[in-house]
């Protein structure tokens, strides 16, 4: 009788020991579901943009940047880049970072806009070693220029313009005037078809006003410059005449914010 309630006992014991060790690991298990673990932060720019075309300087400095830490879609923090602590310690959970520098508008001739948004990243509890999130940045927008032949232009015409039409732009436009100079920075999508109405009220009032639409591809880090002067056939007919101008310096420089632009693009 001893002998069977003592093997009881030991097969009590075990069962006891095996319901313990399964507590402790299901214990574990939600401690290293619902804890806490540490991110660090990186903010890169993508370097494709090593093309023809002058560099926007101020887009170079990363302490110009804001960058946002989002958790399972919502925004959780928000700092300057010279601000951004080395590491932090977060609830376990889903993590991208989003970094961005000047006016997220449709049309600028003050600003571009630069953006990035990274991807998500499952930080997980309880781990000595940080989860590294990473964002890259690079334009949402193109750069314009329009070029006017004007000793010639005002020749003809007492006025002159570019009217340009975008996605983003929706009902309204970005007219680019006789006397704009700095260029315009469009924001737009992947390949998107921008167009561009060219306008010119002759100085002979008996004439009709001039116009060319054209349509050109563009896509955020792309340019497009467009050299616009007049053209004349046999009959002493004058009209307007546009060209793609890819006059540039082919220097490629190392950068660290996207900041150099292609000069011309795809017309269709």
């Amino acid at each position: 009788m001893k002998k069977h309630f003592y093997m009881l006992k030991t097969c009590l014991c075990a069962v006891g020991l095996g319901l313990l060790s399964s507590c402790s690991s299901d214990t574990e298990d939600a401690l290293e579901a619902t804890g806490t673990g540490l991110i660090s932060f990186q903010v890169t720019t993508d370097t494709g943009f090593q093309t023809r075309a002058v560099s926007e300087a101020d887009y170079k400095n990363l302490d110009n940047y804001t960058v946002q830490l989002f958790k399972d879609g919502s925004r959780l923090n928000e700092w300057k880049y010279t601000a951004l602590p080395s590491e932090l310690k977060v609830d376990a959970g889903t993590y991208h970072l989003k970094a961005f520098y000047g006016q997220d508008v449709a049309a600028s001739t003050t600003s571009m806009y630069v953006e990035g948004v990274g991807e998500d990243v499952a930080v997980a509890a309880n781990l000595e070693t940080p989860t590294t999130l990473s964002v890259a940045c690079k334009p949402a927008c193109a750069k314009v220029v329009v070029d006017f032949d004007k000793e010639n232009l005002d020749k003809y015409f007492s006025d002159y313009s570019v009217t340009f039409k975008t996605k983003a732009l929706g009902s309204d436009s970005f007219v680019w005037t006789k006397t704009a100079t700095d260029p315009v920075y469009l924001k737009v999508e992947q390949n998107e078809s921008v167009t561009a109405v060219i306008t010119g009220k002759y100085k002979d009032s008996s004439s009709a006003d001039a116009s060319i639409e054209k349509t050109y591809t563009l896509s955020p880090a792309g340019g497009l410059t467009l050299a616009v002067g007049i053209a004349g056939d046999a009959t002493g007919s004058i009209s307007l005449n546009i060209t793609v101008d890819d006059k540039t310096n082919d220097i490629e420089q190392d950068i660290e914010v996207p900041s150099d632009w292609v000069t011309d693009e795809t017309e269709e």
